[in-house]
């Protein structure tokens, strides 16, 4: 199976190919440090919230900004992307959801989440609005550490475009992942 893990992070997940736009390619490193990196999605988050980030590690680097050239239409079976969508604007969002669409194969499967906005604010405002701001807008260590837009499952489902392209679309909270504040889960199969 051809799987990808888009915008990994620090996070190296077993069984996919790990893409960022930064890192170090994993055969550069060392395999101690490679193996305190990986996990599965069940363990996604094997670290607590807020521990010191480790090293990113990669299989490829990738701009989802730019054409997806490495990929051919309809050669990928699944694709994950955790904590990420938010990270880029809406306009920027409606590339990066046309090639996944283009390279997901028919009944190829994305795994996506992003941030609940609505949950956050009524959980966090009043009693840890330094927390909510955190999570509503990200910390804004670097560039990539910003977020640029917010969704709901209405407003993801039109982002993922026409209903006749997916089916057995999914939102739940955790879905995906296992996260400690508020995230909307999606698991969508693409059909042609």
């Amino acid at each position: 199976m051809n799987k990808l893990h888009l915008c990994c992070g620090d996070i190296y997940l077993k069984g996919y190919e790990n893409l960022d736009i930064q890192g170090t390619l994993a055969e550069k490193c060392s395999p101690e440090d490679v193996e305190a990196n990986s996990t599965t999605l069940d363990q996604y988050f094997k670290y607590d919230f807020g521990s010191p980030r480790r090293q990113v590690i990669i299989d490829g680097w990738i701009n989802l900004l730019l054409p997806w050239d490495g990929y051919e239409d309809e050669s990928i079976d699944e694709i994950v992307m955790i904590s990420a969508i938010e990270h880029f604007t809406e306009a920027e969002a409606e590339f990066i959801m046309s090639e996944i669409k283009r390279i997901l194969k028919t009944d190829g499967v994305l795994k996506i989440d992003f941030p609940n906005v609505y949950r956050t604010i009524i959980d966090y405002v009043d009693d840890d609005p330094d927390l909510c701001m955190r999570l509503l807008y990200c910390n804004h260590k670097d560039e990539f550490s910003v977020h640029k837009w917010g969704y709901t499952p209405d407003t993801f489902l039109t982002l993922l475009g026409d209903n006749t392209e997916w089916k057995e679309v999914q939102f739940k909270q955790n879905l995906v992942v296992n996260h400690d504040y508020p995230m909307v889960g999606c698991i969508a199969k693409r059909v042609r």
